[in-house]
């Protein structure tokens, strides 16, 4: 069984391809597209998910559905943030984006881009070194600060102020006029090229890149490139990206500031509910894809109790990966015949507590926490004979007598609340839990 999970390939043109759109998000695609198609304006969308929710993958099959297979087709680019965020300016990074948008026109329309970008980049590195300028001297621009000091360095400071303002007030014309020639340029070659439709630049892993980065270039597709025939979808999670927010400026509304810049906010769909879980699908075909041809998984009892624990907890499906990587490692180090039932529940328990909540495995281990803190950490502590799943019912029972004592542990066995059956033995051995959180942590010190 394969430890590590295949990465999902999206062909250029593939869209939303049965095999691989496991959610059936093709509809939510549709529906996102007519959205833009029929919005004739200026649009910055956001696409808000948790890491780990299949935000990127979900894009990549949008942008091959809609450039390739619907009927009313999406010019579409697709710019990575956190793959460019090693350059210092974004303005470059989009501007060259939209340069291979060019790679079919003629050598005239690319110098006159060439030129329009140049003069816009010009401009707001003009306006970078005002900043920095203005802090270099303290903010004294309008001289208030200069009067009290000696004759000669206030005469000296009143010279500079004066020629700092005189180079501004020159500029910031030309500053406004360049901006403004790459605005309709950009407006211009939409309205050519995008057949009736606006040209989408799907703007992904905002969230992962440099908080400066990502910030700068929001900034700059609100002031720059948000013109009309242009919509932005910016991929992110929200949540991330206003922590970089206050990060930068502060104790300030993170959620207030991005309004500013976003018209739109869509959250991308996820079930969860009895008969449709996209969560148990995520296991379901990630343990396919884990599975080499013909091989059998033989602790089902723990995969099926990891899937009423991933509805009912219903953690990222990032984790969901993690999880089952640590339970290929079991799987592969086990003997040839299935794990007894006690030890498939206990190892898929210690596999999902590894991949979400890890700081709980460390307090099994050494004995720091009890049976009823742990399932409330764990997000059971209000499982019981009503849930619809008898398995994490059974759960609950289970890790309360493999914490217990022994007196505790006879007393569930009289009042039938832990089974002799099962597989579990006449009298169930305690501690299995740290048993298996000593195999994973094995693993992790010989790496």
């Amino acid at each position: 069984m394969k430890i590590t999970i295949p990465a999902i390939q999206i062909d250029e043109a593939e869209g939303f391809s049965p095999a691989k759109d496991i959610f059936s998000r093709k509809d939510f695609g549709e529906r996102l597209a007519s959205l833009i198609v029929k919005t004739n304006d200026e649009l910055v969308i956001a696409l808000d998910a948790e890491w780990g929710e299949g935000k990127s993958t979900f894009v990549q099959m949008w942008k091959g559905y809609v450039s390739h297979q619907r009927e009313q087709k999406i010019r579409t680019v697709y710019f990575d943030a956190f793959a460019n965020d090693y350059q210092k300016d974004p303005f470059i990074a989009l501007a060259a984006e939209v340069y291979e948008l060019l790679k079919d026109a003629g050598q005239e329309k690319k110098k006159e881009f060439i030129a329009k970008a140049g003069a816009a980049a010009k401009s707001m590195a003009r306006g970078a070194m005002k900043i920095a300028v203005r802090v270099g001297t303290g903010g004294l621009l309008d001289g208030s600060l200069i009067d009290g000091v000696g004759d000669d360095v206030s005469e000296l400071l009143s010279e500079q102020v004066d020629s700092i303002l005189e180079e501004r007030l020159k500029s910031s014309s030309e500053d406004k006029l360049a901006l403004k020639n790459f605005r309709k340029y950009l407006a211009d070659f939409a309205l050519e090229n995008g057949d009736g439709r606006p040209i989408v630049f799907v703007i992904d892993e905002l969230d992962r890149c440099r908080p400066d980065f990502a910030l700068e270039l929001i900034e700059q597709i609100k002031h720059l490139f948000s013109v009309r025939g242009i919509t932005f979808l910016l991929v992110m999670n929200k949540k991330q990206l206003e922590e970089s927010i206050r990060a930068k400026y502060g104790l300030v509304d993170a959620a207030k500031y991005l309004q500013k810049f976003v018209h739109l906010w869509l959250t991308l769909p996820r079930k969860s509910d009895q008969y449709d879980d996209h969560g148990v699908k995520y296991v379901r075909h990630t343990m396919l894809a884990m599975c080499d041809s013909g091989e059998n998984i033989l602790n089902g009892e723990a995969i099926s109790l990891f899937e009423e624990l991933i509805k009912y907890c219903r953690p990222s499906f990032r984790e969901i990966e993690r999880a089952l990587s640590y339970f290929a490692l079991i799987q592969n180090m086990s003997r040839t015949e299935p794990l007894r039932t006690l030890y498939q529940f206990m190892v898929a328990f210690v596999c999902f507590l590894k991949a979400t909540k890890p700081h709980l495995i460390r307090k099994i281990t050494h004995e720091q926490i009890g049976s009823k803190i742990l399932l409330e950490d764990a997000g059971l502590g209000r499982v019981d004979g009503n849930n619809r799943s008898t398995y994490l019912f059974d759960l609950t029972k289970l890790v309360i007598f493999d914490m217990g004592s022994e007196e505790q542990r006879k007393a569930m066995m009289e009042a039938q609340e832990v089974f002799a059956d099962g597989g579990f033995g006449r009298f169930p051995d305690s501690g299995v839990m740290r048993n298996v959180c000593g195999w994973l942590d094995d693993i992790n010190r010989a790496r």
